[in-house]
């Protein structure tokens, strides 16, 4: 079985992993690849690589296994088995993806799919556990947030998008005296438009959503209560 691993920073903790993981089909249509599971575990699954010089389609029946802090995906299709797995720990998270399978540049796909794999949960958790006690749904597309920073902006983003299923949407806050828009498509964080008693700015952002950070939003002076509501574009 070949194998290829990704390690990077990690703030988070494994139960902002756990809540991320548990929500396979969430996790599976905001990865950066095609993906998509359906059904009852043991789910159907499919995964699609579309690069400039490869590409790689996996389907199959997926099971989900939990142990010491790591989360264990088994894929079994007819091409043979296919595994991504992660892993917490201090300071790190861990992302493995295994395989045996007959396919032309195999360690190069499974890179693609353990890198993809981690950043997506890397983020998503990060952002989680930094925004989760902040924000409060008040209706369908509706939420309440408080003690918004322009720094909380690329995790409440992140946040949004894990829960929504969905690369493009739009975002409007409204606080006291100021209004702000985001705009999101097909992952890219695309611009901020930022009104208040102080005049307007255009923030122009175009970086993907996994790689968006607080620095893009420094410029700024967003604090306090407000009120957002969510479009799917």
């Amino acid at each position: 079985m070949e194998s290829r691993v990704a390690e990077m920073p990690f703030s988070a903790d494994w139960e902002a992993v756990k809540w991320v993981v548990s929500r396979s089909g969430e996790l599976f249509l905001s990865l950066p690849f095609e993906a998509e599971i359906s059904g009852e575990e043991p789910f159907d699954v499919r995964i699609h690589l579309r690069k400039r010089l490869f590409s790689f389609e996996f389907r199959g029946k997926m099971n989900i296994a939990f142990a010491d802090s790591t989360a264990t995906y088994i894929m079994k299709g007819t091409k043979g088995l296919l595994i991504l797995s992660i892993s917490a720990g201090e300071g790190r998270l861990v992302s493995r993806a295994s395989a045996d399978l007959v396919e032309r540049f195999l360690g190069r796909k499974l890179e693609e799919l353990a890198k993809g794999f981690g950043l997506s949960i890397c983020r998503f958790s990060e952002s989680y556990r930094r925004i989760v006690g902040k924000i409060l749904p008040t209706g369908k597309g509706e939420f309440y947030v408080r003690d918004l920073a322009s720094e909380d902006l690329p995790h409440l983003l992140r946040y949004l998008r894990f829960s929504l299923g969905n690369g493009s949407f739009s975002l409007a806050g409204r606080g006291e005296g100021e209004e702000f828009r985001i705009t999101v498509e097909n992952d890219v964080v695309k611009n901020l438009e930022h009104e208040s008693s102080g005049g307007s700015a255009i923030v122009e952002v175009n970086k993907p959503l996994l790689d968006v950070g607080e620095e893009d939003f420094s410029g700024l002076e967003l604090g306090g209560e407000y009120f957002l509501s969510v479009l799917r574009r």
